[in-house]
């Protein structure tokens, strides 16, 4: 719990894990997250697009905005790395902090959300988490827009994933695993649950999952899953525009509406995919990275670290975003 988070943020921060103490650290970090991301006097350039270098600004119109930008607009800007030429560019302050305050000199962008925001013991880990969560939203808008959820993943072997997997279907909750088809060949899976038990709609919930090795990428999407469901049976973070929603529809036509995480589909083994995780954080980054080369232009690094635990935002123009704010839709995809 978090008493004096900004106007507009969270307060009370739930964590995930195979274990209560991972899920206990998971919350503790998401809450310094959320508090390092909020605006604290940091610097600002206060421009136009027109007037900053061309070549080390990232143009606004690439983080798919909801809106027009108007000519010579003038907007926040914060120093950011990026990663794939090692230069010190400016990107919109919008796309950095959350909740986003104009400081009343200027209009929002687009609704600041949480995206490519991450926590680490040391700050690669932190970046690696970033990464790939910008990697995994990208992976879930495409999913959603598309409605194809690519293939059906079977849990064939062992693993810790496969347990929890096991534990929730013995309480009545089927799970639905999916590999989505991404850019990359970094795997993101999405979990899909149906309690058939109690048919709760509101249970209708879906988590996911990115990561070079497969298992993990499934434990996370799982995890995810846990923490959507805990979430709503202790009324945390409830909303209740949606919990309206979902109570008029009913079970049966949630079942409908979100008729792609059910159905059938060609079946491929995690026994099939390649672990592609090194045993170092460095390695990790260098190869998705790479990965990452011939689909992004950029991929941005932001500094927020306001304590020992250091925190990062990862914005990665062009990657799509509609999974986490349904406004902001690429108008024409060539995915």
């Amino acid at each position: 719990f978090r008493p004096r988070a900004a106007r507009g943020g969270v307060r009370y921060h739930a964590g995930k894990g195979k274990d209560p103490v991972q899920a206990k650290v998971s919350a503790m970090m998401e809450a310094v997250e959320r508090y390092s991301a909020e605006y604290r006097m940091d610097q600002m350039e206060y421009a136009a697009y027109e007037e900053l270098p061309v070549h080390r600004t990232v143009n606004p119109a690439d983080l798919i905005l909801p809106r027009d930008l108007h000519e010579r607009e003038k907007l926040h800007w914060s120093p950011a790395l990026d990663l794939l030429s090692g230069d010190e560019v400016y990107v919109p302050s919008n796309a950095v902090f959350h909740p986003y305050d104009t400081l009343g000199m200027t209009f929002p962008l687009f609704q600041s959300d949480t995206n490519g925001l991450a926590s680490g013991n040391v700050r690669e880990e932190a970046i690696l988490h970033a990464i790939l969560e910008v990697m995994e939203r990208d992976d879930m808008s495409v999913a959603s827009r598309t409605r194809c959820m690519g293939r059906r993943l079977v849990l064939d072997h062992p693993s810790p994933a496969r347990d929890i997997r096991n534990k929730m279907e013995s309480c009545g909750i089927e799970i639905h695993l999916w590999l989505l088809s991404g850019r990359t060949r970094i795997p993101t899976v999405a979990a899909a649950a149906d309690d058939t038990e109690t048919k709760d709609p509101e249970l209708l919930v879906m988590g996911s999952g990115t990561h070079p090795d497969p298992s993990i990428a499934v434990l996370r999407a799982l995890t995810e899953v846990a923490q959507s469901r805990a979430s709503h049976l202790s009324g945390g973070r409830e909303n209740p525009g949606r919990k309206s929603l979902v109570e008029r529809a009913g079970y049966d036509r949630m079942k409908r509406i979100n008729r792609e995480w059910f159905a059938p589909a060609e079946e491929f083994p995690i026994s099939s995919m390649d672990d592609l995780s090194t045993p170092y954080i460095d390695d990790d980054i260098r190869l998705v990275l790479e990965e990452l080369r011939p689909f992004a232009e950029r991929v941005c690094v932001c500094d927020l670290t306001r304590t020992v635990i250091p925190v990062v935002r990862v914005i990665i123009p062009g990657f799509e975003v509609s999974h986490v704010n349904p406004a902001r839709v690429r108008s024409h995809s060539t995915r």
